[in-house]
C-alpha cells in the first residue's frame, strides 16, 4: 500500500511540475517534497527522484527561455530602436544614425494696458504664439535638423543646417554647423522659448541688438562635459520667405565663451561674455517691446538708420543651488550710422525662481534645460525679474525704461507647462524727458513640446 501510495505521489508531482510554469512553482514544488519526506509520506530515494525532475525541468525551462531570447534578438536585430521617454526618437542598434520628429505649441492669453489715453494702444486677446514643426537627427558624425514656424500668417525658417563633430583630444570635442542656426551671442537670446522661466525674453534679447539665428558657419570647441565652451560664427543675416541672404549686404561676427569656476551636484555657477560686429550697407532699428509680445505702444526706439557698422558685448552668469536659481547678463551695442553720431544701447536683466516642490532647474552644454516633476501632481515654480533698457542717440534725448515681472510656473509634466506673468513698467524716459505712462499687463502660456 505505501509503494502505491509512492508511486500516486511521484506521479502526481511529475505531472504537476510538467503542467504548470516551471519558474513560478519550482520553490513551491522542492517545499512540497521536503514536508513529504519530513513526514515519512515518500521516503529519501522518492524525494530524491522528485528534486531531480524538478530541478532538470528548471534547467529545461531556462534553456528554452535563453533559445527563445536569441532568436527574437535574431529577429530584431535589423529592426529600428524606438525611444519615447518624453520624445519619440528612432534609431539603429549601434547608434549610427537617428530620427526624431520635434515640435512645440504655445498658446497666449494676454491683457496688456498700455496707461495712455489712446484705447487702441491696449492689447487684450489670444495669440498662437509658437506653432513649430520639424525634425533633428544624425547620421554617424554629422548631424542635421530642421524647424519651422507655422504661427501667424507667415511660415518662417528656424534651423535648418548640417553640423559635424568630433573629438578633439580625450576631453575636447569640436563641431560646426553651416545653414541657419543660433549665433554664439547672448544668454538669454539663446536659451529656448521651451524652457524661459517667463512668457517673454528680456526686451533686448532676440532683437536687432542681440540677433538670434542667422544663416552661414558656426563653430565651437569645448570640454566634453561642456564645463568650458567656446563658439564662434560668421554668418550673413536670417534666411527670409524665399530662403534666401541675398538682401544682407552686411555680416555678421560673433564669439561667446562660458565656464563653471564652480559645479558640485545640483549646485554650479557659470560666468559667460559675448562680442558681436555687424557689418554696414543694411537699415537698422531697435524698438523694444515694453510689456507684451503686441505692444502698440513703444515709445523707446533708436528710429531707422542706414548702418555702418555696429559692435556689442555682453556678459552674463548664472547660478543654480538646489531649487533656487538666479541669472543676470548685461549688454552694451554701439550703432554707426553712415552719418550722424553713434546710438548706444545698454540693457540688463536679473531674475531669481524658485521651485516650490523641490526641483532643481536643469543645465545643458551652457544653457538652461528643462525639468521632471518629482510628483505625479507636477511641479510649481514662482520666478521675479527686473530688467532696463536704455538708448543713447549721442545727444540729451535718451529713451529709457525699467520694467518688472512676476511668474509662476507650472509643469504637469515634463513637456507641459502653464504660465502665468505679470509685467509692468515702473520708470519710463522718451526723448530725455520723464513721461506718465506705467504700461502693464497680465499674460498667461499654456505650451507642449515634443
Amino acid at each position: 500500500m505505501k509503494l502505491k501510495t509512492s508511486a500516486i505521489l511521484i506521479a502526481g508531482a511529475l505531472f504537476g511540475a510538467a503542467t504548470l510554469p516551471a519558474q513560478a512553482n519550482n520553490d513551491a514544488m522542492m517545499d512540497l517534497l521536503q514536508v513529504l519526506r519530513d513526514k515519512g509520506t515518500i521516503s529519501n530515494d522518492d524525494y530524491k527522484l522528485l528534486t531531480n525532475a524538478a530541478a532538470a525541468d528548471k534547467e529545461m525551462a531556462e534553456a528554452d527561455k535563453e533559445e527563445l531570447k536569441k532568436e527574437v534578438e535574431t529577429a530584431t536585430a535589423e529592426m529600428p530602436k524606438i525611444t519615447t521617454d518624453g520624445k519619440l526618437v528612432v534609431s539603429d542598434r549601434e547608434g549610427n544614425w537617428e530620427f526624431q520628429p520635434i515640435g512645440r505649441v504655445m498658446w497666449d492669453a494676454v491683457n496688456a494696458d498700455a496707461d495712455t489715453d489712446n484705447s487702441d494702444d491696449d492689447v487684450k486677446g489670444t495669440e498662437l504664439r509658437r506653432a513649430r514643426l520639424g525634425f533633428s537627427g544624425k547620421i554617424y558624425d554629422w548631424g542635421y535638423k530642421f524647424e519651422a514656424d507655422f504661427a501667424g500668417n507667415d511660415v518662417s525658417v528656424k534651423d535648418a543646417y548640417l553640423g559635424y563633430g568630433n573629438k578633439l583630444t580625450e576631453s575636447t570635442k569640436w563641431g560646426v554647423k553651416l545653414g541657419q542656426s543660433h549665433i554664439p551671442f547672448g544668454l538669454n537670446t539663446k536659451i529656448s522659448s521651451k524652457y524661459m522661466t517667463f512668457m517673454d525674453r528680456p526686451m533686448f534679447a532676440d532683437s536687432t541688438v542681440s540677433p538670434a539665428r542667422e544663416s552661414g558657419i558656426v563653430a565651437a570647441i569645448n570640454d566634453k562635459d561642456y564645463k568650458w565652451l567656446l563658439s564662434a560664427g560668421l554668418t550673413n543675416g536670417p534666411l527670409d520667405g524665399d530662403g534666401e541672404t541675398w538682401d544682407n549686404n552686411g555680416s555678421t561676427f560673433a564669439v561667446r565663451g562660458s565656464f563653471l569656476p564652480y559645479n558640485e551636484g545640483k549646485n554650479l555657477i557659470q560666468l559667460g561674455g559675448g562680442y558681436l560686429r555687424q557689418g554696414g550697407g543694411d537699415n537698422f532699428g531697435f524698438t523694444p517691446d515694453l510689456v507684451s509680445h503686441d505692444d502698440s505702444f513703444k515709445p523707446v526706439s533708436t528710429g531707422s538708420i542706414a548702418l555702418e557698422q555696429a559692435d556689442a558685448f555682453t556678459i552674463d552668469a548664472m547660478g543654480v543651488f538646489g531649487s533656487f536659481h538666479a541669472m543676470a547678463e548685461y549688454l552694451d551695442h554701439t550703432a554707426e550710422p553712415e552719418t550722424g553720431s553713434d546710438i548706444d544701447t545698454t540693457g540688463y536683466a536679473v531674475e531669481a525662481g524658485y521651485f516650490l516642490t523641490g526641483e532643481s532647474l536643469k543645465w545643458s552644454k551652457g544653457y538652461t534645460s528643462g525639468i521632471t516633476p518629482k510628483s505625479q501632481y507636477g511641479a510649481w515654480q514662482v520666478a521675479a525679474r527686473f530688467e532696463s533698457v536704455e538708448i543713447d542717440p549721442g545727444s540729451s534725448l535718451e529713451d529709457e525704461y525699467d520694467q518688472f515681472t512676476l511668474g509662476v510656473n507650472y509643469y504637469p509634466t515634463k513637456n507641459t507647462r502653464l504660465m502665468l506673468n505679470y509685467s509692468k513698467v515702473t520708470d519710463l524716459t522718451v526723448n530725455g524727458s520723464g513721461a506718465d505712462e506705467e504700461p502693464s499687463a497680465v499674460k498667461f502660456r499654456a505650451q507642449a513640446f515634443w
